[in-house]
């Protein structure tokens, strides 16, 4: 009985002792090998590799080219980026109230102002510009109604318009002088007399231009 009591408590302290020692080793940090390193294998190219890379080499710098330095933007990128500038360069017109969008010497829209501003009303919320309400110096005191006018209309309709964004100014475009209006009409009338005389009305291929226009 007593041997075998004695057996228990050594296999008991044994069996402790080894799991605390397999702990403290298992807790070691690793230890890197030693010795001497084995060689590296390098593959050596052949001469057909070699002129392979020696042709695709100079394939990709004189006609291929590199990825990396050949970026095409997709198709109609440029075209696209052209009509972008065209829209911005449009876009205070949209937002432009003329003298010929009221009625004269009125804060009252004309039909055409009417129309004008349930587009600014829509483009409000999607653009940052301002409206501009086109000054009227030989009239002082006109534009200042028409801008108090345009302000409690668009808040009438519930459109949230600050009323700083809507301003007085003269307007980016200003249009042409009365007499050069007048020139450019009576080119017109020209032109338009001549055209019997000088263009067939039934067209003919085998016809040509000189620089001077005539047949």
């Amino acid at each position: 009985m007593r041997k075998r009591r004695r057996g228990l408590i050594y296999l008991s302290t044994g069996g402790v002792a080894g799991g605390v020692l397999a702990a403290s080793v298992w807790a070691q940090a690793p230890v890197p090998p030693t010795g001497p390193v084995p060689p590296r294998v390098v593959c050596q190219e052949g001469p057909v590799r070699r002129a392979f890379g020696h042709t695709w080499r100079v394939l990709q710098n004189n006609f291929v080219g590199y990825p990396e330095e050949f970026v095409e933007p997709p198709l109609g990128f440029y075209v696209n980026e052209n009509i972008a500038v065209m829209r911005a360069k449009a876009d205070p017109h949209k937002f432009t109230l003329y003298r010929s969008d009221f009625l004269a010497g009125t804060n009252r829209l004309s039909p055409q102002g009417a129309g004008r501003i349930n587009l600014m009303a829509s483009r409000l919320r999607s653009s940052p510009l301002p409206i501009l309400i086109e000054w009227s110096p030989d009239e002082p005191g006109l534009a200042e109604s028409r801008r108090t006018a345009v302000v409690a209309l668009l808040q009438s309709v519930g459109t949230p318009v600050n009323p700083d964004r809507v301003v007085i100014g003269p307007t980016v475009y200003p249009g042409s002088l009365g007499t050069d209006a007048a020139n450019n009409y009576g080119i017109m009338i020209t032109r338009d007399q001549q055209a019997p005389s000088i263009y067939s009305v039934t067209p003919n291929s085998g016809a040509s231009l000189s620089s001077g226009g005539t047949p």
